[in-house]
């Protein structure tokens, strides 16, 4: 983004520039060269500030106590890390002139330092996350979740390890972003499931509404329409798309369902794995020659495991806490 003029930067430093000009040097600001400057001129200012005599330099009348409270709450916490008072002092004009000083004070990561949470859901769980935006995240077991408290003004990003569907609040103007590692999935707003598990050489990348694109370290390499599917190889770093018909099963976990299309048991303990937080002992490897097709919306483990049983020569048997696999014999 093209730096603005000085003059422009100024005005709005002065409380003295319009909606547009305000907007306009708010996302330069959340640039990083905006924000070099910006600390450029704080780091200036700091010089002359004694401590104490923080409020003398916020000149803008303040609409409420409990406003004036949390401002001077944050400017002090950026003097304590060298990112000086005039950010108040610059923070307020901004807000009242884009006629959302709540929205940026608390949604928006201005000078780009929002502080990052941390949300993992263990083997046998599974959550919801409603983000600031109000896009919501449906997190899946053994998965684990980083997104900052408050979005920046150009992106909404998150880091996601594992699988989570994700039902993405429309922003033109603030893509949302999920990042895997490997992999960016890009929306504006839509609905869509990603899993990428660490230990699994594929990422899968479901698209139920709405348009995503993935791309790879920067590079772009596919565009996923309504029930596209993009399987993404980490070894090959090869993508590939398709439409199954069978899109639908992929994304039953949300609402506590289980499905299991033509799956070979390996995969299927390990989903079940994940689900009930138990632990398989294969007693028998020619147990991995079977496949299942089955749909569930049983909560208990061994109701699963006698449906399983039902339409297989494989057994499974509670021992010790642990699931055994064999055949019956």
């Amino acid at each position: 983004m093209k730096m603005p003029d000085k003059h422009t930067i100024d005005k709005v430093l002065r409380n003295a520039a319009s909606k547009e000009e305000a907007k306009e040097v708010i996302r330069w600001f959340s640039t990083s060269e905006g924000r070099t400057y910006l600390e450029n001129l704080i780091m200036e200012d700091e010089k002359n500030v004694l401590p104490g005599t923080e409020e003398h330099y916020i000149d803008v009348q303040i609409p409420s106590e409990e406003m004036y409270d949390r401002i001077m709450s944050m400017v002090r916490w950026q003097r304590r890390r060298r990112t000086l008072f005039r950010v108040a002092a610059i923070l307020i004009p901004f807000v009242l002139f884009v006629g959302q000083l709540w929205y940026l004070d608390r949604n928006i990561d201005l000078l780009g330092n929002s502080d990052v949470e941390e949300v993992y859901v263990p083997k046998g769980e599974r959550t919801l996350i409603v983000f600031q935006d109000g896009t919501k995240a449906y997190i899946n077991s053994e998965s684990r979740i980083k997104y900052p408290r408050k979005f920046g003004l150009s992106e909404r990003k998150v880091y996601l390890e594992g699988e989570a569907f994700f039902e993405v609040s429309p922003n033109r103007k603030r893509s949302f972003i999920v990042s895997l590692g490997d992999l960016d999935v890009k929306v504006l707003g839509t609905t869509f499931d990603v899993k990428a598990y660490p230990e699994d050489s594929e990422i899968y990348v479901m698209l139920e509404t709405g348009r995503v694109s993935i791309s790879s370290f920067s590079q772009q390499i596919a565009h996923l329409n309504p029930g596209d599917q993009a399987i993404y190889n980490r070894k090959t770093n090869t993508c590939k798309i398709s439409s199954p018909e069978n899109l639908v099963n992929n994304l039953a976990w949300r609402k506590n369902q289980i499905v299991f299309d033509n799956t070979p048991l390996e995969e299927v303990i390990e989903v079940l794995s994940r689900w009930y937080d138990v632990e398989f002992v294969i007693d028998d490897l020619s147990t991995y020659h079977y496949s299942y097709t089955l749909a569930s919306s049983k909560k208990q483990i061994h109701q699963i495991l006698e449906e399983l049983e039902k339409i297989s020569p494989v057994r499974f048997t509670d021992q010790d806490g642990k699931i055994h696999v064999s055949m019956k014999k």
